[in-house]
């Protein structure tokens, strides 16, 4: 047998490594970009994300750490809260004096962010659909490219074990033959040993003439 075959529960597990690798990937080129852009004094979005660093928005929008992070620097969603929380402040002052318990000024709350697939044109929303569509046959050709080769592997794994099988079969039925052949040789010989040991005993009992 020329291997193992690989157990269902693992046959993906190099695909799974490789998604992970490029999810991984996303991430680093978005942090990088959002890094270069407020180094430069400049706004993080869509559009100058995809300026630095060539990322369409769809590419980390599904990438749930690489959208979390733009949530986080976006330059419009970081508006929305600082003003958020500014009116809860402001509500909170104007009905008590005395500040809450656990109220304290955080840059980072978490508040419902407007989805931005809403400021693209439908003409650019039918394009990302296409393009999710393309990846998702792409990753099925590729699950069903890599079931066919699992299939042909275990097909001649299976061949394989069929033609020894045969041969060692084969050769249990010429040693098969060999020893009837030695049977028959033996017992021809036993019965030769029989006659000669009964003609001498013959000799030996007959009187001289």
């Amino acid at each position: 047998m020329t291997g193992q075959t690989s157990s269902p529960g693992d046959q993906y597990a190099h695909l799974r490594a490789n998604a992970a690798a490029q999810k991984r990937a996303t991430v680093d080129r978005l942090s990088q970009a959002i890094t270069q852009l407020e180094a430069e004094g400049r706004p993080v979005n869509t559009f100058t994300i995809k300026e630095v660093s060539g990322m369409d928005y769809m590419a980390y929008y599904r990438n749930r750490e690489a959208f979390q992070l733009f949530q986080e620097h976006s330059t419009h969603l970081r508006k929305e809260r600082e003003q958020a929380q500014a009116k809860q402040q402001a509500t909170g002052r104007s009905k008590s004096r005395k500040p809450r318990k656990g109220q304290a000024a955080s840059h980072v709350v978490k508040v419902s962010p407007r989805d931005p697939l809403l400021d693209y044109k439908r003409p650019r929303l039918i394009e990302l659909l296409h393009e999710a569509r393309a990846e998702c046959d792409e990753v099925k050709r590729q699950v069903k490219t890599e079931r066919t080769k699992v299939e042909q592997r275990a097909q001649a794994e299976r061949l394989e074990l069929e033609q020894r099988y045969h041969k060692l079969l084969q050769e249990h039925m010429s040693c098969g033959v060999t020893i009837a052949k030695l049977e028959a040789q033996v017992a021809e010989y036993l019965a030769f040993m029989e006659r000669f040991r009964s003609s001498l005993r013959r000799e030996e009992h007959e009187p001289d003439q």
